[in-house]
């Protein structure tokens, strides 16, 4: 139970609240171990359970019209998804998710959930905060596949990165979660268009590339992107 506790505190979700809350809700909870690959759940399957994510990423993504899949965010560590489909009519995933390596998660079952959700305004309040986030996030995502060329988008995402990791200056090391034809999807560009822009900044001396990892050489120069 006590670790249960500490891995739902973890998640930004869950992190102000008491321990007698958390107790509660992992009554609620069961691990989940899923290998690379594997898919947790497909669009339109019924909405059961929500996740926190202890270990690993998770790519959700949609299939267009046209048969090509659309990844639509990659979430990772200490990060929750699914929740918001607890408001949604129809209670159906809108995505598919699958593990991108091997990932241990929080299984949190919907229905105990909302009986929480009624006797604990302290966990809605919370829980409709990480949405406003999000969709904040979804807003300049937006913005951003408007109004930026596709330097401009590669950037945003590297410096969104290193904020994630607390950490903004020479020396920064961000490791991609995925693969760069995700991450391309993810940006609204080809592949062959990130690696391009990748190769571009190396030239420029701003950052440098070695497989799945890329150094921030000089963040004042890609913030200068971006103004």
């Amino acid at each position: 139970m006590s670790d249960v506790i500490a891995q739902l505190r973890q998640a930004g979700l869950f992190r102000d609240l008491d321990d007698d809350v958390l107790a509660e809700m992992a009554e609620y909870t069961h691990p989940r171990t899923l290998v690379r690959g594997e898919i947790l759940f497909h669009a339109d399957d019924p909405f059961r359970s929500f996740f926190v994510v202890n270990k690993g990423h998770i790519q959700l993504s949609r299939l267009a019209s046209t048969g090509h899949e659309k990844v639509v965010e990659i979430i990772g560590p200490n990060e929750t998804f699914a929740e918001a489909v607890l408001f949604m009519s129809g209670k159906r995933y809108p995505v598919d998710a699958r593990a991108l390596e091997p990932a241990e998660l929080v299984e949190i079952g919907a229905e105990g959930f909302n009986h929480l959700l009624d006797t604990r305004p302290g966990l809605t309040r919370n829980l409709l905060a990480t949405m406003s986030k999000r969709l904040h996030q979804l807003v300049q995502d937006v913005a951003a596949l408007t109004l930026e060329d596709a330097t401009g988008r590669v950037v945003g995402y590297l410096l969104a990165q290193t904020e994630a990791e607390g950490v903004d200056q020479p020396g920064t090391e961000v490791h991609l979660p995925a693969k760069k034809a995700a991450i391309a999807s993810r940006l609204g560009i080809q592949p062959e268009t990130f690696s391009r822009v990748l190769g571009r900044l190396r030239e420029t001396g701003a950052i440098d590339v070695e497989g799945d990892r890329i150094r921030i050489l000089d963040p004042r120069r890609l913030h200068a992107i971006l103004e």
